[in-house]
């Protein structure tokens, strides 16, 4: 099977790298992502760093994968939800520009769909029928798996689990729900509870900051690294109890966190789920880590190929 190019569009980098039928990355490259960049000048950066990948390998690429937030429509690929988060791509179409200009095949589809099945294909899921995984940093997206199948709606329509509501009195998100997932354990939730926490308002810290703070033993992060655990605990329960799931997986940049943010929802996941089906549910690291984006991209690409 020919190399895969896989690309996934975060909210401050894109990421790209050439991923083999096996789901190796073979070689990859990471750009800074400026969301109000005008299109031409996005894709002629993001075409420019592709084809330094491409020369970096001696096989051919035989598609391109897109991960992106939001939702393209299948018949276009052209972003007709999400925009917020990358206006730069509004009204183009990925696909067909990269298929134009490489002459492979290319296809898009939301980032947390790309990552449940880059982590059914190759990483932690390969062992479950049912499993969640969620994708942790400037956002929060993910997917769910329900008899080895990525669960979508109408059209490839993917769950919002960002949107989930975990505290019904907190503050309106962009779409006027009140206290989502996204807002409590994003980047920026984490760093406004530890700020709250801290009594710190002028704080500048990151959550990889948070955390390494936390190893040392400061007060505050420790207790960011606990709430963020309990919210996570939160909306993984809901899915538990919904769906019956065998596996939580936490993927995405903060999952760099590592086993003391998964202790954390182990911890709290109790309070949330049904007995029986806790005693069934596992909450593990997502075996893809922050390549899940890439590597979901190409699986996503491989199995559009194989329709």
């Amino acid at each position: 099977m020919s190399g895969i190019i896989g690309i996934d569009i975060g909210g401050t980098a894109i990421k790209m790298g050439f991923i083999s039928g096996e789901g190796i990355i073979l070689a990859r490259k990471d750009v800074p992502f400026d969301p109000g960049r005008p299109f031409p000048d996005f894709f002629n950066a993001v075409g420019s760093s592709l084809e330094e990948i491409m020369g970096l390998s001696a096989e051919p690429v035989g598609a391109i994968g897109i991960a992106t937030p939001g939702f393209a429509d299948p018949a276009t690929g052209i972003l007709i939800d999400g925009t917020q988060n990358v206006p730069a791509l509004k009204g183009h179409s990925l696909p067909k520009e990269f298929s134009e200009r490489f002459r492979v095949p290319s296809f898009i589809d939301n980032d947390g769909t790309c990552a449940a099945l880059g982590e059914l294909r190759f990483g932690a899921g390969r062992e479950f029928r049912n499993f969640v995984v969620i994708t942790l940093g400037t956002g929060i997206g993910g997917g769910i798996v329900v008899n080895r199948e990525v669960v979508t709606g109408a059209k490839g329509t993917p769950p919002e689990i960002g949107a989930i509501c975990l505290d019904p009195s907190g503050s309106m998100n962009y779409s006027g729900i009140p206290g989502t997932f996204e807002q409590l354990a994003c980047a920026s939730g984490i760093e406004n509870l530890y700020r709250r926490l801290s009594r710190r308002k002028d704080a500048r810290v990151n959550p990889r900051e948070i955390f390494g703070l936390a190893i040392e033993g400061e007060g505050a992060a420790k207790a960011t690294i606990d709430q963020t655990g309990r919210y996570i605990a939160q909306a993984f329960g809901i899915m538990i109890n919904l769906l019956n799931l065998e596996a939580c997986l936490v993927g995405g940049g903060i999952s760099a966190a590592g086993q003391p943010l998964v202790e954390a929802v182990r911890k709290h996941l109790p309070s949330f789920t049904w007995p029986n089906l806790l005693r069934n549910a596992q909450v593990l690291l997502a075996g893809l880590g922050n390549d899940a984006g890439i590597v979901g991209a190409a699986a996503m690409a491989i199995q559009r190929m194989s329709r």
